[in-house]
């Protein structure tokens, strides 16, 4: 430990331990590089120390022009912050906007998300590639509008898996701003959403 070449890394965090200052800094470009090619993933138990410090290497990597492939809130989603437009992490911790995203992933098990909560994350996700939903229920209908640029064109793609990553995949299609079964690519209809919801209480409303 008394080697000026020892270094102790936390690739999950993108930090790397400084035995001269004993604290956690920014690991170099390509230990970042790296964490961004395998993702960032922000977990509802890490304490707001630890959330942080991720936010700090997501901040270096945007700043860098490091393109970060997955964002994911694995239960660690509170709600998006409209005044400042930043999500807000379970653990307190503000997410801003961060540039070259690929993926936003929103796991939140059991949750019913709102009309104007979904559409707060799209608005939120206008720079990232997909936009995903897991294990949650949303509304059977969002109201697209011009302002949605990313969706209009296409940049953005808005998937929903309500029964998890291995279930049934629904597509937002931005024309009607319903859902599509990517399987079928059926428009899914009134009576099948509401007969999702009914399966979706008894799940997880015992």
């Amino acid at each position: 430990m008394k080697s000026r070449n020892f270094q102790v890394s936390w690739l999950d965090a993108g930090h790397c331990f400084d035995l001269n200052l004993r604290t956690w800094k920014i690991a170099d470009l390509d230990s970042i590089r790296e964490s961004c090619g395998l993702g960032v993933v922000f977990y509802k138990q890490c304490s707001s120390h630890m959330h942080k410090l991720q936010m700090h290497f997501l901040t270096v990597a945007s700043q860098k022009n490091i393109s970060i492939r997955l964002i994911s809130l694995r239960e660690s989603f509170r709600a998006v912050d409209n005044t400042t437009g930043s999500i807000i992490l379970e653990s307190g911790v503000l997410l801003p906007r961060v540039s070259y995203i690929g993926r936003l992933c929103i796991h939140a098990k059991g949750w019913e998300l709102t009309e104007g909560g979904v559409m707060d994350l799209v608005q939120y996700s206008s720079q990232c590639s997909e936009l995903g939903f897991f294990w949650c229920f949303l509304p059977k209908c969002l109201p697209i509008s011009r302002s949605q640029d990313p969706l209009i064109s296409g940049k953005l793609t808005v998937k929903w898996f309500p029964d998890g990553p291995d279930g049934q995949c629904y597509a937002l299609d931005p024309a009607s701003g319903r859902w599509v079964n990517t399987s079928s690519k059926m428009g899914v209809t009134d009576g099948e959403h509401e007969e999702m919801f009914t399966q979706f209480r008894r799940k997880y409303k015992k």
